[in-house]
């Protein structure tokens, strides 16, 4: 573009017949005019200035085209996401019989909110057009117990969830991806429903569930304006109050993209809860 515009200006010097110091001026833009008006080399920045400007305004004018291009671009590919939605749905409750039932979580949470007053972050503040769109949550049968075993203290957990989201392109960090911190903000949330599930099981619905730790390793960038499916699950407790987590956050292929893992704690547990053993909690022997 500054080329063209360099060039233009040129071809206007050449147009205008200088010779001379006039013409020697325009060329190399030290002379004075012999008149002692204004040098050669201004009225030549002059018409590069005007070309140059001409073509900025021509660039400008295309602008409005390309960027309705983009946009366009952009409603196709959020159409994309909810049609796969919709498809990676079915398919799971199709293909997945670990499936136990849907947790309705958009109506729980707006149940939470009447009750306490408080506005949740995930689920409300970020649910919305170009946020968190769209999302399902299951419950799935029990997980299996972790393959390194289990301490003294340590019981299996018991709760699993799936949860579908489509997101948006209001989540950015770098362009065209989610934001880190929103995936960590993510898996919090997702850990603390686990957590939050586990605690009923130990027969404990009063005690309070908060965040220990939480690490997140970001293995790939995730892209915006797709859906995504969470699945977080409870690894184990110990001694009734310490509840570990994990989880991964898949794209439609099935590669995980970002795995995280927490420690949540219980507190407030009552009396009996406290003096429970872990053999209390282990299913009873088969007949």
């Amino acid at each position: 573009m500054y080329r063209a515009a360099l060039a233009s200006a040129r071809n206007v010097a050449a147009l205008q017949g200088c010779t001379g110091n006039a013409g020697r001026g325009v060329a190399s833009g030290l002379a004075v005019h012999p008149t002692g008006g204004i040098p050669p080399f201004t009225a030549s920045a002059v018409v590069a200035a005007a070309a140059l400007a001409a073509a900025l305004t021509a660039t400008a004018a295309g602008r409005p085209k390309q960027q309705q291009r983009w946009g366009s671009g952009l409603e196709t590919r959020a159409e994309e996401a909810q049609t796969s939605f919709d498809a990676w749905a079915e398919s799971l409750l199709a293909s997945s019989p670990e499936i136990a039932e849907e947790v309705p979580c958009i109506d729980l949470a707006s149940r939470t909110r009447e009750l306490s007053g408080s506005v949740g972050f995930i689920f409300q503040t970020l649910f919305g057009k170009g946020k968190i769109e769209r999302i399902r949550m299951w419950r799935c049968q029990p997980p299996a117990p972790p393959p390194e075993g289990l301490g003294v203290d340590e019981v299996p957990g018991v709760t699993e969830l799936w949860v579908l989201l489509e997101l948006g392109d209001e989540l950015c960090g770098h362009p065209e991806f989610i934001h880190g911190g929103f995936l960590s903000a993510l898996f919090d949330e997702l850990f603390g429903w686990c957590a939050g599930m586990e605690r009923e099981a130990l027969g404990e619905k009063s005690a309070k569930v908060f965040t220990a730790n939480l690490d997140v390793n970001y293995r790939r960038p995730v892209p915006k304006s797709s859906s995504y499916l969470v699945k977080c699950r409870v690894e184990k407790v110990v001694r009734q109050k310490k509840v570990y987590t994990s989880g991964g956050l898949f794209s439609s292929s099935g590669l995980l993209l970002t795995e995280s893992t927490s420690l949540y704690v219980l507190t407030g547990l009552s009396q009996a809860s406290r003096n429970r053993t872990a053999a209390d909690r282990l299913p009873a022997p088969a007949a």
